[in-house]
C-alpha cells in the first residue's frame, strides 16, 4: 500500500509556493546604477567658492544627481552622463563646509558619494603703503621686469643710465638693480658673448628660481645668472625669429620662453627646442599651472589669442575675438585663468567672461600668487588688488608708468619708468 501525503501538508506548500511566487512578482526590478559608483574630490577654494569634481564609474544610463551641502540638499543636476566640475558661489570666507553626492532613482537614495571636507581661504588685506625709487641721471632709463625671492632680495633688469666718475655719461648702461633689504644698488650684469656683442645689453626679462639660479634675457640670447656672474646661453638664438618677452619655468632644466612672432622655446637643461604655435602674433606672456600628474600645463597671452600647451607638447588655442586682446596672464588652476590686455577678462576653460567691475577696464598686467592675492597694473596707474572677494585700487605717484609687476607674500613690486628715470615701486 503507498504512502499518501496528508492533505494539510499539500495545502501547506501549495500556499508556501503561492506566496513565493507573489512575492517574486511583487519585487522592485534592479537598479540600472548597481555597478555605478560615484566620488566627489574637492579641487580648490577661494575664499568665496569651492570647485569639485564628480566622478562616476560603470555609468550606464544618466543619472539625477543631487548634491548635499552639510548634510542638506543644496543643488540637483539631472540626466548627468559624465565626470563634471562643480563650482558653488557665494560661501563665507575662512569657513568649513562638506559635500556629498547622491544619484537618486525613482526618488530613492541609489548612490552615495564620499563626503569631502573644503575650507574657504581667509581674506588678505587691502592695506599697503607704498614706495617708489627712481634711477637714472642721463637719456632715458626703464625697467622693464622684476622678481622678489623674497622681501630682502628683489631684482630688477632694464637700462639705466647714469653718469661716470668724471660727470660724463657712461657709455655702459647699467642693466639691473638690486634690492637687499636696505639698499638698492645699480648692476652691470656682462651679456657679451659670441651671440651678443653688446657688454651690457638692456635686460628685458627675468625669472628667478632661487637666489643662485636666475634665467634673464636681453631678448636675443639667455643668461644663467647666479647673482654675481652670468653665463651666456647661444643655444636658443638659432630658434628665434622674434625678440624675447616673457620666461617661465619650473627649473633651470625646464624653461619656456615667449616672444614676438609667435615664438616659443623650450629649455630641458641641455639643449633648446623650438615649439611651432601655429600663429604669427606676439606672445607677451606666460604661466604654467600643475595637471595634477607630475606635469604642468602652460599658458600664453597672444594678443587675441590664448594658447595652451599641455605637458605632451599639444598645443590647443582659444580665441578672445568678442573680448579684445590680453597681454598677461595668471592663473592656480586651469577652470579659473586670469587675463589682462584691454581690460580683465575670466576663462574657465570654456567661456570668456570680461569682469564686471568697470575700474578694472584698464587692467593690462597681472600676476598673483593664490586665489586671495591677485594683483594688476592699470592705465589708470594704479596697482589693483584682489582679496579674495573684492578689486581695490592702490594708487601712487601720479607720473609713474607701470610695464610689470611680480608679487610674493603680499608684497609687490611693480616696474617701468617715471619720465625718464627708472623706476620701482615696492607695495607692502
Amino acid at each position: 500500500m503507498s504512502a499518501k501525503t496528508p492533505l494539510h501538508k499539500l495545502q501547506l506548500w501549495a500556499a508556501l509556493s503561492l506566496f513565493a511566487l507573489s512575492a517574486y512578482s511583487c519585487s522592485e526590478p534592479a537598479s540600472p546604477f548597481g555597478q555605478t559608483a560615484i566620488t566627489v574630490e574637492a579641487l580648490d577654494a577661494s575664499c568665496t567658492e569651492v570647485w569639485l569634481e564628480l566622478k562616476f564609474s560603470n555609468l550606464t544610463q544618466p543619472a539625477d544627481v543631487a548634491i548635499q551641502k552639510d548634510g542638506k540638499d543644496y543643488h540637483r543636476i539631472l540626466s548627468l552622463n559624465r565626470d563634471t566640475l562643480l563650482v558653488f558661489e557665494d560661501l563665507v570666507p575662512s569657513t568649513n563646509y562638506s559635500y556629498r553626492a547622491i544619484i537618486r532613482h525613482e526618488g530613492k537614495d541609489d548612490k552615495i558619494s564620499n563626503t569631502v571636507q573644503v575650507r574657504t581661504m581667509d581674506t588678505t588685506s587691502h592695506n599697503f603703503t607704498w614706495q617708489t625709487f627712481t634711477f637714472g641721471e642721463v637719456g632715458s632709463s626703464s625697467l622693464y621686469d622684476v622678481a622678489i625671492i623674497d622681501e630682502n632680495n628683489i631684482w630688477a633688469v632694464g637700462e639705466i643710465y647714469m653718469k661716470d666718475s668724471l660727470g660724463n655719461p657712461d657709455p655702459n648702461a647699467y642693466n639691473a638693480v638690486h634690492w637687499d633689504g636696505t639698499n638698492w644698488e645699480l648692476k652691470k650684469i656682462y651679456t657679451g658673448s659670441s651671440c651678443n656683442p653688446v657688454d651690457y645689453s638692456p635686460l628685458k626679462a627675468i625669472f628667478a628660481f632661487s637666489d643662485s639660479n636666475i634665467a634673464i634675457t636681453s631678448g636675443g640670447s639667455i643668461g644663467w645668472f647666479n647673482g654675481k656672474i652670468n653665463r651666456a646661453d647661444c643655444g636658443i638664438r638659432p630658434l628665434l625669429s622674434g625678440a624675447i618677452n616673457k620666461m617661465w619655468g619650473t627649473s633651470s632644466s625646464d624653461l619656456y620662453v615667449v616672444g614676438n612672432g609667435g615664438n616659443i622655446a623650450h629649455y630641458n637643461g641641455t639643449s633648446w627646442q623650438k615649439i611651432e604655435s601655429g600663429i604669427t602674433n606676439d606672445i607677451t606672456d606666460i604661466w604654467g599651472i600643475s595637471d595634477g600628474n607630475d606635469g604642468f600645463t602652460k599658458y600664453f597671452a597672444a594678443e587675441n589669442y590664448l594658447i595652451k600647451l599641455d605637458n605632451f607638447n599639444n598645443l590647443t588655442s582659444h580665441s578672445i575675438e568678442e573680448s579684445g586682446y590680453i597681454r598677461s596672464i595668471w592663473a592656480k588652476q586651469d577652470f579659473r585663468i586670469y587675463a589682462a590686455g584691454d581690460g580683465m577678462t575670466i576663462f574657465n576653460g570654456y567661456f570668456w567672461n570680461r569682469a564686471d567691475n568697470p575700474e578694472l577696464r584698464f587692467v593690462y598686467r597681472i600676476k598673483g600668487e593664490d586665489n586671495n592675492s591677485i594683483a594688476g597694473l592699470s592705465a589708470n596707474r594704479q596697482v589693483y588688488y584682489f582679496n579674495g572677494i573684492s578689486w581695490v585700487g592702490v594708487a601712487s605717484e601720479a607720473r609713474n608708468s607701470f610695464l610689470k609687476l611680480d608679487i610674493r607674500n603680499h608684497l609687490i613690486a611693480s616696474v617701468g619708468r617715471q619720465g625718464d628715470k627708472a623706476m620701482i615701486t615696492i607695495f607692502k
